[in-house]
């Protein structure tokens, strides 16, 4: 923990306490250095595979004995993302690529105050064990937690929780009307598509409903001809954002895909939106790039105006592809 300095760091001189601005900070008498203390920055990482989530038991205070996700601070000569994947590391042996800011929170007491920012991550490589300060690692489901160290891991894993309780199915006509409504409350082109033209026999609408809410929506057309479906639009309302139902909306595109015998789906994302790597996240890669999109999701950009986008593509089994030769 940072406390007041004794000394200038410049000319090592012993800091009095002095106010500057309507503050007391540590002043140096000498050469009038001021000694700003600037918070601490710890980060979290919570790394979930197969619907669980990574724990660790802390061996050390605070929180001795108690579970909470891997976590400690940011060292000066890396980034926040690259210090949440060294400490799942050294503390879960896991490694990790780190998806995504989930929450920031503020923590701390009187004057030591700290920073906390817990992102989303997912494993590359590694086998679940505990490492460095902790005496205990392992998996958890929504069900199973065990008893939690700090209030902003409880807070977030709260969070977690709730989203793995999202249930994700097909439209129906009263899911329809609702994604009407929420196309006129965040309206895009794409979105209020998807509510019109749901029912013909060419189009999909799948919706994420939480506690009976339609929280989110993704809609795809198919293509008879080529074999082929197209992602319309994707969207999740903002309380519930990156926490995956993107990821678990696509998914269910996928399969209605295979389903429906197609062969590939496609989908095309502004690069000035970084939504793009729900798609990555999926399991869709990058198959080229085009100029001439013309800003569905960017309500004041002129119609007339296109912008660049990434052409990205999900291959559906090959197994499948050759039967439909064959046939």
């Amino acid at each position: 923990m940072i406390s007041n300095p004794s000394f200038c760091p410049q000319c090592g001189t012993a800091l009095e306490m002095q106010m500057v601005g309507d503050r007391e900070r540590p002043v140096c008498p000498g050469c009038g250095f001021i000694f700003y203390i600037n918070p601490l920055v710890a980060v979290g990482a919570l790394v979930e595979y197969e619907g669980k989530v990574a724990l660790v038991r802390r061996g050390v205070e605070p929180g001795r004995g108690y579970w909470g996700l891997p976590a400690g601070y940011v060292e000066a000569d890396e980034s926040a993302e690259e210090a949440a994947a060294r400490e799942t590391l050294e503390e879960a042996h896991l490694v990790v690529e780190v998806d995504g800011l989930l929450d920031a929170f503020s923590y701390g007491i009187g004057h030591v105050r700290g920073v906390l920012l817990i992102y989303a991550a997912h494993v590359l490589s590694g086998e679940i064990e505990a490492g460095d300060d902790a005496v205990d690692a392992g998996w958890f489901g929504p069900d199973d937690l065990p008893e939690i160290a700090f209030r902003t891991h409880r807070s977030v894993l709260r969070q977690w929780r709730q989203a793995r309780a999202v249930v994700y199915r097909s439209a129906t006509l009263a899911d329809a009307e609702v994604v009407a409504m929420l196309a006129e409350a965040y309206p895009t082109e794409a979105s209020a598509s998807c509510a019109r033209q749901f029912g013909s026999p060419d189009r999909r609408l799948y919706v994420a409903v939480d506690q009976g809410q339609v929280i989110g929506f993704c809609g795809m057309a198919q293509d008879a001809d080529t074999r082929t479906g197209r992602i319309a639009q994707v969207f999740v309302h903002p309380r519930y954002r990156r926490w995956g139902i993107g990821t678990h909306l696509l998914t269910c595109c996928v399969k209605g895909s295979r389903e429906a015998w197609l062969r590939a789906l496609l989908a095309q994302a502004p690069i000035s939106n970084p939504g793009w790597g729900v798609y990555l996240k999926a399991g869709f890669r990058v198959s080229g790039l085009t100029n001439d999109y013309y800003g569905r999701e960017v309500l004041d950009a002129p119609k007339t105006a296109p912008q660049t986008a990434l052409l990205l593509t999900y291959d559906l089994d090959r197994n499948l592809e050759l039967a439909l030769t064959d046939g």
